[in-house]
Parts: structure tokens; C-alpha cells; sequence
């Protein structure tokens, strides 16, 4: 079968198209991969670099008439791909509309789109994060539409499989996140381990007043001797230190949370505020006892990373295993 896979432009979407591609990798699909230099991962070759597509002066603005996005349609309809999986990216949706080609959104960024309007007002976000949420309106516009032309809408989360899940509505449906089980290893124990997809000052300043403090990133700022700077691309080793750690610290970022939920880690999220997705993802998970957000308490917590039972719920997939039902109906 053959698939194309579109990344929109968000820093989010990088982690998901490596695990995405890792998964991938023995399968006997052929998978071309649409990106922006926003969203490639460094060790990930990609077909279509779609930054042409954007226009300079007004990024946000959806602009169809040019000649590259006239080629990249061309390219689509050569390669005459069997179904098209879009992490929310506007450009290859809509040609897999103008082909008539299956289409997948398959995104982390869903989950603020899924839920009713009474779970997101009881769970406060409109009194806390109302401007935030709503300050991009045509954008939400634009996303709705993709979620109305779509045959499949996935949230990428792992809020399906915790205890108690957000009931999301009708037309969605939860997919498992990409993930693994670090090691035990005194060699990987640190007193705080922190992932950014940025050098966030926020949590850099956090980490230097406490000892022994790690931070993974893909984007290297300063230097320091703590917190000790790692790359997120040694994935094992970044899992070890997770997994090993009196404290795991993120912003809120779906894959990061869902590393620490299937390592049976607890999280404090230092939230991201122009980030949808962290902002959603830090006020659910709080609410059913997953994380926590970061307060001064919380780091003075000595029994923070309280245990708590995983259950997979058997009804939710991978997205490699959605494909391979797809392929066989086919």
C-alpha cells in the first residue's frame, strides 16, 4: 500500500512522525513524508519540504494559488497513494479531498477539538485559558473544517488508556501514542530530568536550583554544568533517565506526558501557554491524578511519583495497526 504523511508546521509534530516512522520501518508500505523544517526530525529523510508552500509575508494564510502548490498536487497525484495521514497539515488534506484519496488526521492536537463543551467548561478551561484558546479563531476555523472532510479524526493521547477517561465526541476516536518502557539503571537515577522540544528558560531556570538536573531538548541554547543538556534524539537514554529520575518535568506536550504515564511516572508540567495541545493536556491530566503542576510544593514533594495501575484499554490501537486493518480491507 502506498501512504503519504503530512507534518504540520509545529515543533509537536516532529516527535510524532519519528515514533510514526520507527514504527514503520519493517513494514512493507511505501511511505512518502511531507514536512516543514518546523516539523522534520533530523534523522528522518522527507520527500516534500513544504515551507514553499507558505505565504512569506502571512504564514498563517492558506494560499492555494501558486505554482508550487500546483506541483506538490502533481506530485500527490503521480505517486497516486492509497490513503493520506495528516497530522492537521491544511496543503495535503486538501488535495487528498480535490484526488478523492482516503484521509486521516492523526494528531496530539485533537484532543482540544474532541471534547464536549461541558467537560472543557467543568474542567475550567474557558475561565483560565479562554483568550488563549480562542485568539486563533481562523486557524480553529481551518482545523474544523479538515476534521468535517476527514474519514478518520484520531487523537493521538494517551487519556484513553488512564482510569478515567475524557469522553471525547462521536466523530473522534483515541489512538495510543508511540512509546517505551526505559530500563531500571542507578547509572541513569538524577534528581530531576526535564524534556523540551526548545530551551525553555522557564524550566532551564528551574532545573539550576537543583542538584544533579538533566534536561533533553532538540534545540541547544547554553551550555551549562547544570542542568546537564542531552539530546532527545538518544531516545534510550532519555527514557532511562526518565524512567530512573526523582522528577520528570515537561510542558505539557502529549508525547512527553504519555512517556511518563506508560513509565509509570508522574509528571509536573510547567505549562506551555501559547501551546493549545499543553494547555488542554496539563488540565485534564491534573484533574484524573497523572500530574501535577509545577508549584514549589510540588518540588518539595518527597513522595511525588505515587504509583498508579495502567490498564490498557484493548480497544484502542496503534496507528501502524489502524493501517494494517485498513490495508486488508482494501
Amino acid at each position: 500500500m502506498k501512504i503519504v504523511y503530512a507534518a504540520a508546521n509545529y515543533q509537536n509534530s516532529k516527535i510524532q512522525l519519528f515514533r510514526f516512522m520507527e514504527a514503520m520501518k519493517n513494514s512493507n508500505h511505501t511511505i512518502k513524508i511531507a514536512t516543514y523544517k518546523n516539523s522534520k526530525p533530523n534523522n528522518v529523510s522527507v520527500d516534500w519540504t513544504l515551507d514553499c508552500l507558505l505565504k512569506i509575508n502571512n504564514p498563517e494564510y492558506f494560499h492555494l494559488n501558486n505554482d508550487n502548490f500546483r506541483y506538490y498536487l502533481s506530485q500527490i497525484e503521480s505517486f497516486k497513494p492509497d490513503l493520506i495521514i495528516s497530522d492537521l497539515e491544511n496543503y495535503t488534506s486538501y488535495i487528498a479531498t480535490i484526488l478523492k484519496i482516503p484521509l486521516w488526521q492523526c494528531s496530539s492536537m485533537l484532543i482540544n477539538y474532541s471534547l464536549p463543551h461541558k467537560y472543557k467548561y467543568d474542567l475550567g478551561l474557558h475561565k483560565t485559558y479562554s483568550f488563549i484558546l480562542k485568539k486563533h479563531h481562523i486557524r480553529n476555523q481551518r482545523i474544523m473544517n479538515l476534521i468535517d472532510n476527514s474519514n478518520c479524526n484520531f487523537v493521538y493521547s494517551h487519556l484513553g488508556d488512564t482510569d478515567f477517561p475524557p469522553a471525547i465526541e462521536s466523530n473522534f476516536e483515541f489512538i495510543r501514542p508511540y512509546h517505551k518502557i526505559g530500563k531500571d539503571s542507578t547509572l541513569c537515577q538524577h534528581n530531576v530530568v526535564a524534556a523540551t522540544l526548545s530551551t525553555n528558560k522557564r524550566i532551564i531556570g528551574m532545573l539550576k536550583t537543583h542538584l544533579d538536573s538533566v534536561c533533553f531538548t532538540e534545540v541547544f541554547g547554553e551550555e551549562h554544568n547544570n542542568p546537564i543538556m542531552k539530546s532527545l534524539i538518544n531516545q534510550e537514554e532519555y527514557l532511562c533517565n526518565l524512567k530512573n529520575s526523582n522528577l520528570f518535568v515537561t510542558e505539557g506536550q502529549t508525547s512527553f506526558l504519555a512517556d511518563a504515564f506508560y513509565n509509570n511516572k508522574q509528571t509536573a508540567v510547567l505549562v506551555n501557554i501559547e501551546d493549545p495541545e499543553c494547555i488542554v493536556n496539563s488540565m485534564i491530566a491534573s484533574k484524573i491524578g497523572i500530574s501535577s503542576f509545577l508549584t514549589q510544593a510540588v518540588l518539595e514533594e518527597k513522595d511525588f511519583n505515587q504509583k498508579f495501575n495502567i490498564k490498557l484499554n484493548p480497544n484502542i490501537k496503534f496507528l501502524h495497526q489502524k493501517i494494517e486493518e485498513f490495508s486488508n480491507l482494501s
